[in-house]
């Protein structure tokens, strides 16, 4: 568990290819089912203080308590994923924390001398920021708004990995 952010909820990784991805993590590792969203509907996202049009789709499933995030970025849009991918290929591209008060936790972290890199909002009102790293070679920081509705999701997407037996892979 991180002392300043809490625990560690998902990692994120960046891929080229999800259907690739999800081939992989669901036969080889068989870990599932995964939870695919295409083409998010994002309310804003701005990167280093910029908006961009980002164009992505994402899969989930955990394993254990920690969930699993595939992202795929369609488009040539500004954001830490096209550099990420650009620089490193596919990988661990993020960790993430859920904070149960965000703008508490925006306003501790800003005192800490945390610089936001990725400012966002997704099209259900879930609000999530990602803080610059240290450096390019270690993985940044995700710290998502956990309100009731991304709370019941997440449940749900933990229950159904608790009780998969390999069948409906990708839902």
């Amino acid at each position: 568990m991180s002392q300043l952010f809490g625990p560690i909820r998902q990692c994120g990784i960046v891929v080229p290819s999800l259907d690739r991805a999800l081939d992989y993590w669901t036969g080889t590792l068989r870990i599932g089912p995964f939870f695919r969203a295409d083409h998010v509907e994002l309310d804003h996202f701005h990167y280093r203080g910029q908006p961009s049009e980002v164009d992505l789709s994402i899969a989930l499933a955990n394993s254990g308590d920690m969930q699993i995030e595939l992202i795929e970025q369609h488009n040539d849009a500004p954001s830490p994923y096209r550099d990420f991918l650009d620089r490193h290929g596919p990988g661990l591209q993020h960790y993430s924390v859920w904070s149960e008060n965000f703008d508490n936790d925006i306003s501790r972290f800003a005192e800490e001398g945390l610089t936001v890199l990725v400012e966002g909002q997704l099209g259900n009102g879930t609000r999530f920021v990602y803080y610059a790293g240290g450096d390019d070679a270690q993985p940044l920081m995700e710290m998502s708004d956990l309100t009731p509705a991304s709370a019941g999701g997440f449940q749900m997407i933990r229950e159904a990995a608790a009780r998969w037996d390999g069948r409906d892979p990708v839902r």
